[in-house]
């Protein structure tokens, strides 16, 4: 049976574009208590019923205040949304070792650091839930320059799988969701080539 999300306390991350703006609009609209979480808390819109945090994923000590900081605002956290997410192509012969290093920062270890701060609000309340979004690129690569990105989204995958089972006992259900290629997104604006920008865009 179908859990209804009104009422549901969710914590959204890269709240501020993308998949991660459009979740924590929806579910706020659909009577879930949202907060959005984001280095950009100028971009979440407050008038859509988000509460924005400032969330920094490569910064440990930011990742348990923010966490801490959305379950006072609101009582509590049912359930995460791990959406933020950093894509840096580029063959792995030629590509930047930034460019690596920043992915698995974000994609990985900050998903990681998030998830472990949230765990224990999500044990204390009913139907605990972890939603990692994933990727296609977490179950196939492809193409040239895709690998290393490919990398964090399989790891995002091996993540949730062995949390799913850590979690079990406690009723804390885990999933993934895995998106092919999505447009309305801003995931690789960021990167300092312009032809890699160009080349996502087409």
């Amino acid at each position: 049976m179908a859990l209804s999300i009104s009422g549901r306390r969710v914590l959204v991350t890269g709240a501020s574009s993308g998949i991660g703006a459009a979740t924590a609009r929806l579910l706020a609209q659909r009577g879930a208590t949202v907060v959005g979480a984001a280095r950009r808390t100028d971009r979440i819109d407050s008038g859509s019923g988000v509460h924005a945090l400032y969330l920094n994923l490569t910064d440990p000590d930011s990742v348990e205040r923010t966490v801490t900081q959305a379950a006072e605002v609101m009582g509590g956290i049912d359930v995460l949304v791990n959406s933020a997410g950093l894509a840096r192509f580029g063959a792995i012969t030629t590509a930047h070792y930034d460019d690596w290093r920043d992915m698995f920062d974000v994609n990985v270890l900050g998903l990681l650091a998030v998830t472990q701060a949230a765990v224990p609000h999500l044990k204390a309340g009913d139907h605990g839930q972890v939603i990692n979004v994933s990727s296609m690129s977490g179950h196939r690569i492809i193409g040239p320059g895709a690998a290393v990105y490919g990398a964090t989204k399989f790891a995002v995958q091996a993540i949730s799988e062995g949390l799913r089972k850590e979690l079990a006992p406690d009723r804390v259900r885990v999933s993934t969701v895995s998106p092919s290629y999505v447009k309305d997104t801003e995931i690789h604006e960021g990167h300092p080539e312009a032809d890699v920008r160009q080349q996502a865009q087409r």
